[in-house]
């Protein structure tokens, strides 16, 4: 790579920083509102996540010392919205699920449910408020402001260009990173899949938010297939950390009728995934 493309690759990554600094703000700022919603926190997450995501996309032309910084800093921020997004999705779906799945004739799944719902709802509260606070911090706005001046020294004047081998070889190593955490995923531990569904995302959000910025564009079957297959991995994630999470909040143990529901759901999500990985393996990346 020469000196000029690098250059004008790593000034790519600068406006998409800037962007996405200019969307977290406004996130922020719904946030701090009286009365914020799950979604104004999902926006948040996922403009986050694609921001995390530049930093594996554009490793290539960037500086050691701003990378050892920026990750470990970006990483704690995401990890602090982690909880909620965990009490969210069990309210909100698997709890429902497991609820439609139960007999008529079974109360104790049922009166378990109940138990759980209201525990998880209150932890979740919980969670919500001291999220808030946190992101309601100084420390917050002035990170984004530190490293909105840090990357202004990367921009450079002029038109953007293509830069299709640079995008098309970040693919490339992104489905090898994905094929090789992903074999055996019938077999494979939750933990081990989770890494493989974390390249998923990284691959899409290439496809998605960086690959026009570099000039490339790809067929929106292969981005379908893309989602879905994060998804699948996503179940298996959800299924694995959800039951742990009502056990922290509840002394009763689940019935088998409720860790049945669970590990079903997390089987069909493996049978998906596995499926979604075939396709990968059988496709090069465009």
């Amino acid at each position: 790579m020469s000196k000029h493309s690098h250059a004008a690759i790593l000034s790519i990554f600068a406006g998409i920083v800037t962007e996405h600094i200019v969307a977290l703000r406004d996130a922020l700022a719904r946030l701090a509102a009286p009365s914020p919603s799950g979604e104004d926190l999902h926006q948040f997450r996922v403009t986050l996540r694609r921001l995390r995501s530049a930093w594996v996309t554009f490793a290539p032309v960037l500086p050691t010392s701003f990378a050892a910084e920026w990750k470990p800093r970006l990483r704690a921020l995401a990890a602090s919205t982690g909880p909620v997004r965990e009490w969210d999705v069990l309210l909100s779906d698997w709890l429902p699920a497991a609820r439609e799945s139960l007999l008529d004739s079974d109360e104790a799944g049922r009166a378990w449910l109940d138990e759980a719902l209201t525990k998880c709802q209150g932890a979740r509260n919980r969670a919500w408020e001291e999220l808030r606070a946190g992101l309601a911090s100084p420390d917050v706005s002035e990170a984004l402001l530190e490293l909105e001046q840090a990357v202004a020294a990367f921009h450079i004047e002029g038109e953007p260009e293509r830069h299709l081998r640079f995008a098309r070889a970040q693919a490339r190593a992104l489905r090898k990173k994905l094929i090789r955490r992903g074999r055996h995923p019938g077999r494979l531990s939750a933990p081990r899949l989770h890494r493989a569904r974390i390249a998923a995302k990284q691959w899409r959000y290439l496809y998605e938010a960086f690959y026009p910025a570099l000039g490339a564009n790809v067929a929106k079957r292969y981005r379908s297939h893309l989602r879905k297959l994060q998804d699948a991995l996503g179940e298996v994630h959800d299924a694995s950390v959800a039951l742990d999470c009502v056990a922290g909040v509840l002394d009763a143990t689940p019935p088998l009728s409720i860790v049945n529901a669970f590990h079903k759901r997390a089987s069909s999500a493996r049978g998906r995934a596995a499926k979604g990985l075939r396709w990968m393996r059988s496709h090069k990346a465009p």
